[in-house]
């Protein structure tokens, strides 16, 4: 499981990986047998290795924002023992995995829109709160450097409307001293999406003297998106990411997007990751998390 943003706040109960409990060791003779109960068992050790990191980023803060923002960004990975922690793309949300099947993984995704206040772009533009999204995942691994992952998202507040993101990502790497990637992606939107982003409905057109506007569900943006990764020491590693979207279609068209100037949206972060182990035994609620 990776986490990434400010959501990893949320999961850090959830970082470790329970092992298969191995079986105790016969009894010295057949009496004891009547007097060893499972507490008298040593439950077994579970080694699980967590990386955090956290860096600066530049980022738009809603879709169609003209400017960049500085915020603070965060991750958090977990991994059993030798395992490589499980590569994550940049843009990937929260997820959190509710089956695997082979190469194949089914999740919950969540995700955070941040918001559009009022005047921002246009002055008496009105705003659109900040949206957190819910829904589904899911990815699966064609090959070893070849991942596939699509979801569906559905705002419980904020704009309301329902998105997705469909991508691929080529990966290198070695183990977890350094990893590379690099994937296209396509955003799509509903109409309730699109027209809180993008629209111009009569009220916000005599505010702003725009032309009213009723942008249609469909495709909303293609990008690309990009990240580095490469260990200094065996505690300390360094990344990056990058993203760079192009809004087209009905956004781009939007009146607000053509007067605010801002269909090219590009989002940067840099920071340190530190790993460390654990030793968590296989009993009562650790045998709960994952």
């Amino acid at each position: 499981m990776r986490v990434s943003g400010c959501w990893a706040c949320l999961f850090v109960t959830m970082l470790a990986t329970p092992a298969f409990a191995q079986d105790a060791p016969p009894p010295a003779d057949p009496g004891a047998l009547q007097s060893t109960t499972p507490d008298d068992v040593p439950p077994p050790i579970v080694p699980t290795r967590i990386q955090i990191g956290a860096g600066p980023q530049w980022q738009p803060w809603f879709p169609g924002d003209d400017q960049r923002r500085l915020s603070p960004w965060f991750s958090l990975s977990r991994a059993r023992g030798d395992t490589p922690f499980a590569f994550g793309a940049p843009d990937d949300g929260t997820n959190l995995t509710l089956l695997r099947r082979g190469t194949t993984e089914f999740a919950i995704a969540v995700r955070r829109e941040g918001r559009r206040r009022g005047g921002d772009l246009v002055p008496g533009l009105p705003g659109v709160g900040r949206t957190l999204e819910l829904g589904g995942s899911v990815e699966t691994w064609f090959s070893d450097n070849v991942r596939g992952r699509g979801d569906v998202r559905k705002g419980i507040n904020g704009h309301n409307g329902w998105a997705s993101q469909l991508g691929m990502d080529y990966v290198r790497r070695d183990g977890d001293r350094w990893l590379v990637s690099l994937g296209p992606r396509v955003l799509l939107g509903d109409g309730r999406y699109q027209r809180a982003w993008f629209g111009v409905d009569d009220r916000a057109a005599a505010a702003t003297g725009l032309q009213q506007y009723t942008p249609k569900a469909g495709l909303r943006s293609v990008a690309a998106t990009g990240s580095a990764s490469m260990e200094i020491t065996s505690h300390w590693g360094i990344e990056g990411q990058v993203t760079y979207e192009r809004l087209v279609g009905d956004a781009a068209h939007s009146p607000i997007i053509r007067r605010a100037d801002s269909a090219t949206q590009l989002q940067v972060a840099i920071g340190l990751h530190y790993t460390f182990s654990v030793r968590l035994p296989d009993r009562g609620i650790f045998r709960l998390i994952r």
